[in-house]
C-alpha cells in the first residue's frame, strides 16, 4: 500500500479538491487488502486507485465508495520498430497548442509551472493553417515520465498527427534515458485506439474510487 497526501500530486489536487489522501493498494489476497485498508486514516475523503475488482470489494467493506474513472497505462514495447517521428519538441506550446490543451482542461496554471521547471515538455505537429496535434510529457516521479494531454484539432484528425506526436514524445524521453508510460483515461477512446495501434504494452489499469465517508 502507498498512501500519499493528495496535495503533492498536481493531478489529484485539481481533480479531487478537498481530498486529503490518495491510496494505492495492490495485493494478492482479500484478507491482506483488508489489513492494509485498516491503516488508512478515516479523517477525510480519500481517493483509492485500485488495480482489481477484488481490491475494490475489500476496500468497500470499510469505506463507502463512488467510482469516478479509470486510467489505462501503457509502456513502449521492447522493439517498437518505429521510424523517426517528425514533430517539434518544445519547452512551451504555441498559442494554438495552448488553445488545444485548454479544450481538454489542461490550463496554464497546472502545466506552465512544470514546463518552467524543466519537469515537462510539449510535442507539437503543426501543419499549414489550423491543423495541429499536441501532447505533453511530464515527470510523474523521479526517473518516471508520463505522456498525456493528447489532443488534435477537429479539422486535422485522421491524418496521423496524433501518432507522430506520441511517437516523438516516447523517443524524446527514451533519448533522455528515462522510463516512460502513456496513461489514457477510459473515456478517451481515440487515444486508447492509438495506443493499441502503436503496439504499446498495457501493463496496468487503475480504477479510481472516491470515499464517501
Amino acid at each position: 500500500m502507498l498512501l500519499l497526501v493528495a496535495a503533492v500530486s498536481d493531478y489529484d489536487r485539481h481533480a479531487y479538491p478537498g481530498v486529503r489522501h490518495v491510496c494505492f493498494i495492490a495485493s494478492d489476497h482479500a484478507d491482506l487488502t483488508l489489513r492494509l485498508v485498516a491503516q488508512v486514516p478515516a479523517d477525510g475523503p480519500c481517493v483509492f486507485k485500485l488495480p482489481t475488482p477484488a481490491d475494490e470489494t475489500a476496500v468497500a467493506q470499510r469505506f463507502r465508495l463512488r467510482r469516478t474513472t479509470a486510467f489505462h497505462s501503457f509502456r513502449l514495447a521492447d522493439e517498437p520498430g518505429w521510424t523517426a517521428a517528425t514533430a517539434l519538441v518544445r519547452c512551451q506550446p504555441s498559442e494554438a497548442g495552448w488553445a488545444l490543451f485548454n479544450e481538454r482542461g489542461y490550463g496554464r496554471d497546472w502545466l506552465l509551472p512544470l514546463l518552467d521547471s524543466g519537469r515537462a515538455f510539449v510535442v507539437e505537429a503543426p501543419e499549414e493553417g489550423i491543423g495541429l496535434s499536441v501532447c505533453f510529457a511530464f515527470e510523474n516521479s523521479p526517473g518516471l515520465w508520463e505522456i498525456g494531454g493528447l489532443v488534435t484539432h477537429a479539422s486535422a484528425r485522421r491524418q496521423g498527427l496524433a501518432r507522430r506526436v506520441v511517437q516523438a514524445a516516447f523517443l524524446e524521453v527514451a533519448r533522455r534515458g528515462l522510463v516512460t508510460r502513456y496513461v489514457v483515461e477510459e473515456t478517451n477512446t481515440a487515444s486508447l485506439a492509438l495506443a493499441r495501434s502503436l503496439d504499446l504494452f498495457e501493463f496496468q489499469c487503475l480504477t479510481h474510487f472516491l470515499s464517501l465517508d
